[in-house]
């Protein structure tokens, strides 16, 4: 078995690339039901700012059947897309998923976001029968990680986000009070959002494709919620535009910013937290318009993550620890199954001499039991010594394989 990662970030590929791959939400079960014709278990993380396939795989072949079934399930040449592929495998594939849980390889150094975002991956996985007993320790150690991360240092302190940022970008241009805040998607980015505006100003709008969502949002919160139906209406009055929705569909288009922006006539931040992206980027282009997407971010993220190189060391440091753990846990699974061969090779010697044994005594029921209990007392402590060995030490596959030559082990009468 191999542990494999094939997949993209907001630092090997462009957004342009990252929209084209990622997955909806509705896309999951079908994509990871195709996923398990490849993979013994797996599951897809798929964010604003990454994609990446998780998977457990009976033949090692570096990745290569993981790229071509991203490839082939976002309809994407595979020469365009190898340029912005990473693969990792075994150790180097979980030192990885522990460093994403981190958010030591955010875009935003240390967001918490990403956790949650990896329960959702986990969930959908479950729920299509993908997740095994090696993909369900992995993640559970990954959350463990994380949290870790977060409680043992400084790192997500005063952290960015994406939102964070983009505060930041609106206000470089806008005076926010009293201003009119429009964000578009009641998810956890757009509740993120509504925090973050609501220390600015009131005047927030929130619209989602399930109206009801976006109501009970503004209703926690204290403001306005409002259908699609009356996007356009809204946006009309708005001066600051967050959008963050999964929609594979534009929510503003060219046309209809031009149209917008002719009768409004005044400044207009759109920040597009999507991907793939919301509003169109020609828009950018119009005057008193000012557009950012995720990728626009990247540079004050990255200022931020200089900042922080102490807090990123003692990440580092954990997750270094963590993966120690994993290693143990891991070697501990590669030689079970010679355990409990060779378990079952004792136990099948053991119960063929006591019942000639016994047929040759005249016991009593009790006796019978005792002698049972004798033999299976004598077997568990001859083999609680190698046993032990095989598990627990540095040499175990080694011993593992010796021990299924010299006993000559049937693996398939425990299968």
């Amino acid at each position: 078995m191999q542990l494999v990662v094939v997949g993209a970030h907001q630092r090997t590929a462009p957004i342009s690339i990252r929209e084209r791959i990622a997955f909806a939400e509705a896309d999951l079960a079908q994509a990871l039901n195709t996923l398990g014709q490849i993979a013994v278990e797996g599951f897809i993380l798929s964010t604003c700012n990454r994609v990446e396939l998780y998977a457990l795989v009976a033949e090692a072949d570096g990745g290569r059947s993981l790229r071509q079934f991203l490839a082939q399930q976002r309809f994407i040449d595979l020469d365009e897309l190898m340029p912005h592929l990473y693969t990792y495998i075994d150790d180097d594939a979980v030192r990885h998923l522990f460093r994403v849980a981190s958010g030591l390889d955010s875009m935003a150094l240390g967001e918490a976001q990403i956790l949650s975002q990896i329960k959702t991956a986990y969930n959908a996985a479950q729920q299509t029968e993908l997740l095994g007993t090696t993909m369900h320790r992995l993640i559970q150690a990954a959350l463990t990680t994380g949290k870790l991360v977060r409680t043992e240092t400084q790192l997500a302190h005063a952290q960015l986000s994406v939102v964070s940022v983009g505060l930041s970008l609106a206000r470089q241009h806008i005076e926010l009070s009293n201003r009119s805040v429009v964000i578009i998607g009641a998810g956890r980015t757009g509740e993120l959002a509504l925090k973050h505006y609501l220390e600015h100003t009131s005047n927030i709008t929130v619209l989602s494709r399930t109206f009801e969502r976006a109501a009970r949002l503004a209703e926690h919160h204290k403001v306005v919620a409002k259908p699609m139906s009356e996007l356009m209406a809204t946006l009309q009055a708005s001066d600051v535009v967050i959008s963050c929705t999964s929609s594979p569909e534009l929510m503003l288009d060219l046309e209809q910013a031009q149209a917008l922006q002719a009768q409004r006539q005044c400044p207009w931040v759109l920040l597009d937290l999507a991907v793939p992206r919301d509003i169109d980027r020609h828009i950018g282009a119009l005057a008193d318009v000012w557009l950012y997407d995720v990728d626009d971010m990247q540079a004050i993220c990255e200022r931020n993550r200089a900042s922080k190189a102490a807090e990123v060391a003692g990440a580092e440091t954990i997750v270094e620890r963590e993966l120690v753990k994993w290693q143990e846990w891991w070697s501990t699974q590669a030689v079970l199954p010679t355990i409990r061969a060779l378990r079952a090779h004792a136990e099948a010697i053991r119960l063929a001499e006591l019942e000639r044994a016994l047929a040759r005594l005249d016991l009593s029921e009790q006796e019978q039991a005792a002698v049972s209990a004798l033999t299976s007392a004598i077997v568990n402590k001859l083999l609680h010594q190698p046993m032990r060995a095989i598990k627990d030490t540095a040499a175990s596959p080694q011993l593992a394989h010796a021990a299924q030559q010299l006993f000559r082990l049937d693996f398939e009468a425990i299968a």
